[in-house]
């Protein structure tokens, strides 16, 4: 376990230039494109796409939960515990904003509403990850 910790703590600049490039790409180009796709294509493209995205976001977010867990735990400066903070801000926007907006779509299918809150919220999402990378690039 010990190995895993600290390759997470040797990597996490590069983990969270990661996730910062693609929420970057999603903010940018992927949520706006929703706005493209017609109603009766979305049912089927936009499932699609969540499963995809998942194979990249969830093993990029768990490592940097892992990490950045572990930075507080064995390190405990105030820059782990901010960098913490800002993933936590993430989870949690993730997960009770975002998440329930892509499985509103699924059920419902296109959605201009909801498509504009996510476009909108993803917003922190972005800042939260952008303020994890600098916690990384400061603490490198």
């Amino acid at each position: 376990m010990s190995l895993v910790l600290e390759f997470l703590n040797e990597h996490a600049l590069s983990i969270d230039f990661a996730m910062f490039v693609l929420i970057g790409l999603v903010q940018v180009i992927v949520y706006p494109v929703f706005r493209e796709i017609p109603h009766n294509r979305f049912a089927v493209w936009h499932p699609r796409y969540c499963n995809q995205i998942g194979w990249f976001v969830l093993p990029l977010m768990f490592a940097q939960l892992i990490g950045s867990l572990s930075a507080c735990f064995f390190i405990g400066e105030a820059l782990s515990w901010a960098h913490l903070l800002f993933v936590g801000v993430a989870w949690l926007v993730t997960f009770l904003v975002s998440a329930p907006c892509h499985r509103r779509l699924m059920k419902d299918g296109k959605e201009d509403s909801v498509v504009e809150r996510l476009i909108r919220t993803n917003y922190w999402r972005v800042l939260a990850w952008s303020g994890a990378l600098v916690c990384s690039w400061i603490q490198y």
